[in-house]
């Protein structure tokens, strides 16, 4: 098997942190976290765009195991949580996080980062989660599993950040 140049320089310039965040409830429906770090979601053999066209509040319904393209990564969710990586992917575990928590992962390279992670909680169908990282606030885009597991995970790519800064997380039920 062979691996590319640019696949071998994006895996080791990879930076992964995964972190519990604080949440700081900020009035109804709200929560904002500090976290090290963040990432995303979906399921079965199609892979789907990150850079499709997603509605603000815009919860996305995916199949476990539903592939999504983000930047130079592939997400999809499970039962069992939040899959980050086409090789030899990272786990962020939902039994992991506590109830009203987020937590995140944070994977780059040259070309930017990726931030992902899982919000346990109320879900509705216009739950937002805003990152703000490097001054500029970022539009996540959110996928659950179908029914009510009690979660979803949200997932941006900015060319402008590094995997080692520290987004500040805000979600909206």
């Amino acid at each position: 098997m062979t691996t590319s140049i640019g696949a071998r320089r994006r895996r080791r310039g990879r930076l992964a942190a995964v972190a519990g965040a604080a949440v700081l409830a900020t009035g109804m429906g709200t929560a904002v976290a500090a976290s090290v770090n963040t990432a995303p979601v979906p399921a079965a053999p199609a892979v789907a765009s990150s850079g499709a066209a997603s509605v603000a509040g815009s919860v996305r319904v995916v199949a476990p195991g539903e592939r999504i393209a983000a930047g130079a990564d592939e997400l999809w969710l499970t039962a069992e949580g939040l899959h980050v990586g086409a090789t030899a992917p990272e786990v962020l575990r939902v039994a992991g996080v506590l109830p009203g928590k987020v937590a995140t992962i944070a994977r780059g390279d040259a070309s930017g980062a990726l931030f992902a992670g899982i919000y346990r909680g109320p879900v509705t169908a216009t739950t937002t989660v805003t990152l703000t990282v490097g001054g500029r606030t970022l539009q996540a885009k959110v996928v659950a599993l179908a029914g009510k597991p009690g979660w979803a995970a949200y997932y941006v790519f900015d060319a402008k950040a590094k995997a080692s800064m520290k987004p500040s997380i805000t979600v909206r039920t």
